[in-house]
């Protein structure tokens, strides 16, 4: 038996078992290859993952925070996940994650209504103002047929600094502050917690209920049809009779209202107040959690839930080990790494050529 007896020949399917293999076989990897930087670094891994993992899940409270870590990632990863799946490289969850919860926010300087509406409201507003955002970019792309990844882009820059000109000019900035963030929001358009005691609220809820919606809608749905054939070949499900404008368009704007959500859950259930530094990096890490879970719904909820802890984690290994939070982003950046190596790999085998005879 030698290696000319095999062939490499291409998966039609990995299955659920090579899914979980892949995912197993990446994480792995890739904390023995961040174990492998803290030792050339001069730290102690075996100290750094304890603290790691004491951070992330040491208590009932410390998961919970994973948890809230992992929401906004959830919402800025289907956001991805929907647009990449029809095959439109939106890359503008950053600015649609800040639009939507700039546009909350405004609604709470002129309204002050009971809890009962006023959080349904914000919610939707910041569906609204995501939304925009997307549907802005799809309107270019559909009229004007500007590249979807530099209006995204683009427009990622204008509504970032939009932001930073509305805290520097003073209009949203809060009265006596120093630092560059508004007033706190009113107690009454705060997403609320599950119940007494504890830091999970109602964020955490609409993460978990989006993300199971969007499993339905996309693999049991005419819609989901629709848009899996239009990313798969848009020309054939153009002859299906699925107009690629309207797509498009429809295909944007729910990715901008998603992102923009999480922008809401981020801002008015854990910060009450909206910052360049706490809104900054949500959209970029969505990215990564939807390349990571195959842009499969389910799998994006996994994989925010791993990237919350380690992001709750890494506090804990600032203060008890002493190592920097770029290390965080290192690791995130492995574990991409390596599921994209896996995610090649598994998508070949060896096989004998004698079983073909």
């Amino acid at each position: 038996m030698t290696i000319s007896d095999y062939r490499i020949e291409k998966r039609t399917d990995v299955g659920a078992i090579g899914l979980f293999m892949q995912a197993l076989i990446a994480i792995t990897l890739a904390f023995v290859a961040s174990g492998l930087l803290l030792t050339i670094l001069g730290f102690d891994p075996v100290a750094a993952f304890d603290a790691l993992h004491k951070g992330a899940f040491g208590t009932w409270r410390n998961a919970q925070g994973s948890l809230i870590h992992a929401a906004p990632l959830a919402f800025t990863g289907v956001a991805a996940a929907v647009a990449f799946r029809a095959r439109i490289w939106s890359i503008g969850q950053e600015g649609q994650f800040f639009a939507g919860a700039m546009m909350a926010y405004f609604f709470t300087t002129f309204l002050n209504l009971p809890a009962l509406i006023m959080v349904p409201l914000v919610i939707l507003a910041g569906a609204l103002g995501g939304g925009l955002m997307g549907g802005l970019s799809g309107t270019l792309k559909t009229r004007f047929n500007v590249n979807v990844v530099v209006s995204t882009v683009m427009l990622n820059y204008i509504i970032v600094y939009l932001l930073s000109y509305l805290l520097t000019s003073r209009i949203w900035m809060a009265p006596g502050e120093y630092y560059l963030q508004t007033d706190r929001i009113p107690k009454n358009a705060r997403l609320p917690d599950l119940w007494p005691e504890t830091d999970l609220h109602l964020g955490v809820v609409l993460a978990v209920l989006t993300i199971i919606g969007l499993h339905f809608l996309i693999n049991h749905t005419t819609f989901g049809f629709s848009l899996r054939a239009f990313g798969d070949n848009a020309v054939a499900a153009h002859f299906k009779g699925v107009a690629p404008k309207r797509m498009t368009l429809i295909v944007l704007t729910l990715s901008g209202a998603l992102a923009g959500l999480g922008g809401v859950v981020q801002s008015f259930g854990v910060d009450f107040r909206l910052s360049q530094t706490f809104l900054y990096g949500h959209g970029s890490a969505g990215l990564i959690v939807a390349v990571i879970a195959g842009l499969r719904p389910l799998s994006i909820g996994l994989v925010a839930f791993l990237f919350g802890a380690l992001a709750k984690g890494g506090l804990f290994m600032q203060v008890m080990a002493d190592i920097s939070s770029a290390m965080i982003s290192t690791m995130q950046a492995i574990i991409l790494m390596f599921f994209l190596v896996t995610s090649v790999l598994f998508q070949y085998r060896l096989r004998r050529i004698s079983q073909d005879v």
